[in-house]
């Protein structure tokens, strides 16, 4: 659907591309994820959740219904952004998401990419509600969402013990 890379831009002007992952992405979605879940305080993974054979399996394997997204700069993946649309008839106007960005390229605004092109995904399929869960301490995360037209529905109050104290996740 996306296979094509798409070209944006950062707020320092700088080109980065979007496009649907392919099974050759495998180990640098699996690098990334495992780098930043052992930051251990922006995703709930703390290191690695999958490895290279299984990830390869699972974007080999997608449904229509899922979309894995990777984000490139120089050829290199500095983020990934996963959506699953809901499985029964009651929520299949729901996708939920997860977006993990490399350190050094969170708050350049690369995120957006990933995000417009999510929405055009929810769009050619009819989803209505792009739903993603944060965690509190995670505040620009929250306002990046909130930026792009999230909002807070509710929250977990103390789900995750995150660098010694109880955080809620909150749903957006």
């Amino acid at each position: 659907m996306f296979a094509d890379a798409i070209t944006f831009f950062d707020r320092s002007h700088q080109p980065y591309s979007v496009r649907e992952a392919s099974s050759d992405d495998a180990p640098e979605i699996v690098r990334l994820l495992t780098e930043v879940g052992q930051e251990r305080r922006y995703i709930a993974n703390e290191g690695e959740y999958y490895t290279v054979d299984q990830q390869r399996y699972m974007l080999k394997n997608r449904t229509p219904g899922q979309l894995i997204l990777v984000a490139l700069v120089d050829n290199q993946v500095m983020g990934t952004l996963e959506a699953i649309r809901g499985t029964f008839m009651k929520n299949r106007h729901v996708a939920t998401m997860g977006m993990a960005l490399e350190a050094g390229f969170r708050g350049s605004g690369r995120g957006s990419g990933l995000l417009e092109i999510l929405e055009r995904w929810a769009k050619q399929l009819g989803i209505s509600k792009i739903a993603i869960s944060v965690f509190e301490s995670n505040q620009p995360a929250i306002r990046f969402y909130q930026r792009h037209g999230f909002v807070m529905e509710g929250s977990r109050p103390n789900q995750f013990y995150i660098e010694g104290r109880m955080v809620s996740e909150v749903f957006m």
